[in-house]
């Protein structure tokens, strides 16, 4: 295996500081104020579609920056079977970066709401103690806090591998 990482710049390296500032739940967190008291659950089901959108461009831009990816490259950044690949061509394990499967997570339950009307697929049955695959998902709001945390941790330990290498 190569290590194709090119050298961290002080431009790049203040860059990726400052994306590990960013919280991705500032997007969701307004879906969430926005739909008031009458339509909890279902605001917490679009913040969470929301918290995965902003996970993953944020994730992209992350990674097109410290590897200097051409936007085709960057597109691919999106598919998890080309983030390993990518990742790995540059000396990184996706997989053992602290909290990738919560973003597997994350993916499966927005793909979940958008594609199958919030129904607990095969993958999620028993991710969290409340769903049973073929029901409906409940607790939108206690999925959404767990998540968000730790996509958050997930994330910022992404940026500090990017760091590293």
């Amino acid at each position: 295996m190569s290590n194709n990482s090119r050298s961290l710049s002080p431009e790049l390296s203040e860059k990726l500081h400052d994306l590990k500032k960013v919280r991705l739940s500032t997007l969701s967190n307004k879906v969430i104020q926005r739909g008031g008291k009458t339509q909890r659950q279902e605001s917490f089901k679009h913040a969470l579609v929301e918290l995965n959108q902003s996970f993953e461009d944020y994730l992209s831009q992350a990674i097109t920056l410290r590897f200097q990816l051409h936007p085709g490259q960057a597109k691919k950044v999106r598919f998890k079977k080309d983030r390993i690949r990518i990742l790995k061509q540059h000396g990184i394990d996706y997989l053992q970066i602290d909290g990738a499967e919560t973003a597997q997570v994350l993916l499966l339950i927005t793909q979940s709401i958008v594609f199958e009307d919030a129904v607990v697929t095969p993958d999620l049955n028993d991710v969290f103690p409340f769903w049973k695959e073929g029901y409906p998902m409940v607790q939108f709001d206690n999925t959404y806090t767990i998540l968000a945390e730790d996509i958050q941790l997930h994330f910022e330990a992404l940026i500090d591998t990017l760091l590293a290498h």
